[in-house]
């Protein structure tokens, strides 16, 4: 076994040690013992196999193509169903608050081709010289130039799942863009389950859509032309789409100045990203917003409360009480639910006190978050 395949392995067992993945399929990847969960002994058990451990007999499930081994690929597949979070299951639809049903404002699709850098082979996919960023943009009624916020999904994510949620944000006075990652989008080719990797090439691709969008604003005759305020870009990212907004705003890799504020919602830990992303210290850059789901299966609240004490100021915390891993950022229909209004605003604060000197009203926000018995920490410097 070479020194590569025991650091990826440590690594594996060290993403297993932090997440479980309930769901109630007996068949789904890596459930073992086939009682509709994966567990961290189970994770651990088909890593075993990939070395050579273990019979694959001791784990069929984690044998997604019957072909008698287990590879890193089917490896990936289970630990990135942990990234996917929790399967739906039949509950009782969240109650929505008293807001409105619909919201003005225009949406528009762009697609955008960065010829400068590869898409990586990726299970049945072969690849491809160039990345295709498709995205869709948010706006406001409203007329003049606004703060840029860019929203990133996680793993099996898509834009459209940030439709209601971006179009209430836009309604704010934001400019909203969201891209669909290249091999990390729920429709990606050869499936986003094999291309968990990917994610070192995401912060570039957020960077690129920047790019474009400040090029269209430049552009005579553009729908965004002179609707951008260049000087206010801030990016939100869930889950692994947050590990992508920890990479480009706080490693030497892929930091973009930019980048004048960072939103992160219940963001995978990038130090179990530290082959992709470098050693070096994630304590400086801009400030930061980070929001969390009290009942998240999937990344663990100490460990982003923890994040939270580690980076430098001016942060805030908001824990959302009663919110899993998805279900206060992903919102594809208006009105919003309770949980997902506790997400806008909180948003819609942060940024406008960063972009619009707005302070008193965000920690009267922050105040009011908190009075409805979600957990608010701040460090009590000023955006």
């Amino acid at each position: 076994m070479t020194r590569v395949s025991l650091h990826f392995a440590s690594l594996l067992v060290f993403v297993a040690a932090l997440v479980t993945i309930p769901g109630p399929s007996a068949a789904m990847t890596g459930d073992c013992d086939n009682d509709g969960a994966v567990t961290i002994d189970e994770l651990t058990l088909i890593v075993n196999i990939a070395l050579g451990s273990a019979p694959v007999t001791a784990c069929p499930p984690g044998d997604i193509n019957s072909d008698g081994s287990i590879t890193i690929d089917e490896v990936l597949a289970a630990v990135g169903l942990a990234l996917t979070g929790p399967l739906p299951t039949a509950t009782a639809p969240p109650t929505p608050v008293a807001t409105a049903t619909a919201v003005p404002g225009t949406s528009s699709e762009r697609t955008w081709v960065d010829a400068s850098r590869p898409t990586n082979h990726n299970g049945n996919y072969a690849g491809a010289p160039d990345r295709t960023l498709r995205t869709l943009i948010w706006q406001p009624d409203t007329a003049g130039a606004l703060p840029l916020f860019v929203m990133a999904h996680g793993f099996g994510g898509l834009p459209e799942k940030f439709e209601a949620m971006a179009r209430s944000i836009a309604d704010a006075g934001f400019v909203v863009a969201a891209p669909a990652f290249p091999l990390t989008n729920e429709n990606a080719p050869g499936s986003y389950l094999h291309a968990l990797q990917d994610v070192a090439s995401q912060p570039a691709d957020v960077s690129f859509v920047i790019s474009k969008l400040l090029e269209a604003n430049d552009a005579p005759g553009d729908p965004l032309e002179g609707r951008i305020l260049t000087d206010q870009v801030a990016v939100l990212g869930h889950s692994l789409g947050g590990t992508t907004v920890l990479a480009l705003t706080r490693k030497d890799c892929c930091r973009d100045t930019r980048v004048r504020a960072s939103l992160l919602f219940a963001p995978g830990p990038i130090n179990l990203f530290n082959n992709l992303f470098g050693t070096d210290p994630t304590d400086a850059g801009p400030p930061t917003l980070i929001l969390q789901g009290t009942k998240d299966g999937t990344i663990s609240y100490s460990v982003t409360e923890q994040l939270y004490t580690q980076i430098d100021p001016p942060r805030r915390f908001v824990g959302i009480t009663g919110a899993d891993h998805s279900d206060a950022i992903e919102a594809r229909s208006l009105p919003l639910t309770a949980l997902q209004s506790v997400s806008e605003r909180a948003i819609v604060a942060f940024l406008n006190a960063m972009f619009r000197g707005a302070d008193a009203a965000l920690d009267s926000t922050l105040a009011t978050l908190e009075a409805e018995g979600n957990a608010v920490h701040s460090d009590g410097t000023l955006p």
